[in-house]
């Protein structure tokens, strides 16, 4: 008897598994990534099927190209999905709802009533206030944006927060056609998001890092508008981690958007995200030259280099267009890392740390210390701020402060020092803010400091602060932005602020400068530097004293920052 209903109990489950499969196969097979449940009512996953026929316990084969991780979340979204278990997500989200979070540690007992993504309230519905274009105009001049939060509610009324699609407004201009360069794509999801402002038919080129075995097939059969080169660095432990779109529209002005985001659903709904907007670009006059319109920060001729880096035949008419535009108007310096080795001699340094130091040293201003108890430089902090850190070394004088904040610590009267007594805090997540975050442990997926990294740079610890954004209601939303800055003792002033895709890696910002000025770079990366006088002013102002009357610059976390307590431990994975 018990045999007879254990074989009708696996009858039911196998019938269950059968309950609306998609019958169109997922273009990134086995490497796909997502577990949102709207991705998963699209696309069939035949190996997910296969390890769901097989129970529990989990077991993958040596080598499998995915991580079990993941592998164990897609198959609990698929077991919701037929009804066999309820979503873990959702559990995780009920259960850090009322556990001790980081927004200053206080029991939050707010139920939520968001299902684990797509969130309930389409995001096209979510915005029916101002047009892209009046959201700019409110922005400017700094046209910085931070991602909408769906599950804090507060985000989507903040004035400098924007969804993806509304990159596409037709406010913005006619769109003629654009370029993403990212290092995860999930090409379903993007084409859904210029569908929404009725732009899926325009062309379209794609440069990825992350490369999915049947992209390329589904693309051909599916896309015709859509043209795509997936980018290998030459460096084996290098990737294409640069996230940069191109919009031409059909007068072939431009803008230009530097972000931390991938271009998947997850990276745009659960974690914090940054992004600048540039200004339109106009064509240049027919009597102009091609190196006219550069504008104050060479921004035109950054980009340039940065494009031709890549040597890639796909990019010649995206090149064309930038050269065709004037950058007149834009005010923040592009920074760039591009594999391989670098000195400062050669600018613009396709090269984090030799580009930052150049440009600090060159036009950032501080307060000079005029006596014993005046404020000088080294009372201006620098703090760095990542969802992820690399192998720094045994030592802090290894790389972090020997190279790092060498580059950092740069001003017009202390340039490329040889060694630096600015302090340096880095703001990531401790364990305490992934559990307490929306999504519990699963909040932790955009934050792939290893564990085997930290074990071996332990006195990082004595530098790190923990992640805390109550101001913005963002404290429960993990951060995949990066950003770094220098803050004045006050902690109301700004003497600089980068937004990049870089990490706190040598991979990413160069590895230590030899005798001959080089730095190693392994992989691609871009940011925007904001330096005040750009902007006609002294000093970027991120909270109102009584004597204030300028903008305030947007800045993502709370400030003074909070150390982690002795028992606090990063998150890793």
């Amino acid at each position: 008897m018990d045999a007879f209903l254990k074989r009708k109990n696996d009858e039911e489950n196998s019938n269950d598994m059968k309950k609306a499969k998609p019958n169109e196969t997922c273009p990134h097979a086995i490497k796909c990534y997502r577990r949102n449940p709207h991705h998963f009512k699209e696309y069939g996953h035949p190996h997910l099927d296969e390890l769901l026929q097989k129970g529990e316990p989990l077991e993958l084969p040596p080598n499998y190209p995915q991580q079990k991780q993941i592998i164990m979340e897609q198959l609990e979204v698929l077991k919701s999905l037929r009804g066999l278990q309820k979503p873990a997500m959702e559990e995780n989200k009920v259960k850090a709802s009322t556990s001790t979070s980081s927004d200053g540690g206080r029991q939050s007992t707010r139920q939520k009533t968001t299902s684990y993504i797509p969130n309930s309230t389409p995001s096209s519905k979510m915005h029916n206030g101002p047009s892209m274009l009046e959201k700019l105009e409110k922005n400017a001049p700094y046209n910085l944006f931070f991602s909408i939060i769906p599950d804090s509610p507060q985000t989507v009324t903040h004035q400098n927060t924007i969804t993806f699609h509304e990159l596409l407004c037709p406010s913005l201009g006619d769109l003629k056609c654009s370029l993403q360069m990212n290092f995860m794509i999930d090409i379903a999801w993007l084409m859904e998001q210029y569908e929404k402002m009725g732009q899926e038919k325009k062309p379209l080129t794609i440069l990825y890092g992350d490369e999915f075995p049947d992209m390329k097939k589904y693309i051909k059969l599916k896309l015709p508008n859509v043209t795509e080169q997936y980018v290998k660095p030459k460096d084996p432990f290098g990737i294409h981690h640069s996230k940069v779109g191109i919009y031409v529209y059909t007068d072939n002005s431009l803008r230009v958007v530097v972000s931390t985001a991938n271009l998947y659903y997850e990276d745009w709904n659960y974690y914090n995200q940054g992004l600048w907007i540039s200004p339109r670009c106009p064509v240049l006059d027919a009597a102009q030259s091609d190196v006219s319109g550069d504008g104050p920060t060479n921004f035109k001729t950054s980009l340039i280099s940065y494009l031709n880096s890549y040597e890639l035949p796909i990019l010649k008419q995206w090149i064309d267009y930038i050269k065709r535009a004037d950058f007149s108007a834009v005010r923040v310096h592009l920074v760039a890392s591009v594999p391989g080795h670098h000195t400062a001699a050669i600018r613009p340094s396709n090269c984090h740390l030799h580009r930052v130091g150049e440009l600090l040293s060159k036009h950032c201003s501080l307060p000079a210390k005029t006596t014993p108890t005046s404020e000088g430089p080294l009372s201006w902090g620098i703090i760095a701020q990542s969802s992820s850190i690399g192998n720094l070394g045994k030592a802090p004088g290894d790389w972090l402060r020997s190279t790092l904040l060498r580059s950092l610590a740069s001003h017009k009267d202390c340039k490329l020092p040889s060694n630096s007594n600015a302090t340096i805090s880095v703001v990531y997540p401790t364990q305490n803010n992934v559990l307490g975050s929306y999504y519990g442990p699963l909040g932790g997926g955009c934050l792939p400091y290893s564990k085997s990294a930290h074990e071996k740079q332990k006195w990082l610890k004595d530098y790190l602060h923990e992640w805390r954004a109550d101001d913005l209601s963002r404290s429960r939303a993990m951060p995949h932005i990066k950003t770094y800055c220098r803050v004045s003792p006050c902690t109301t002033k700004l003497a600089w602020y980068l937004i990049t895709s870089a990490n706190m890696s040598k991979a990413a910002w160069g590895a230590n400068i030899n005798k001959m000025g080089k730095s190693y770079v392994r992989s691609y990366e871009v940011g925007v530097l904001f330096i005040p006088s750009n902007f006609n002013e002294t000093y970027f102002q991120i909270k109102l004293t009584d004597s204030d009357s300028q903008n305030l610059f947007p800045f993502v976390y709370d400030l003074p920052l909070t150390s982690y307590k002795k028992e606090d431990e990063p998150w890793c994975n």
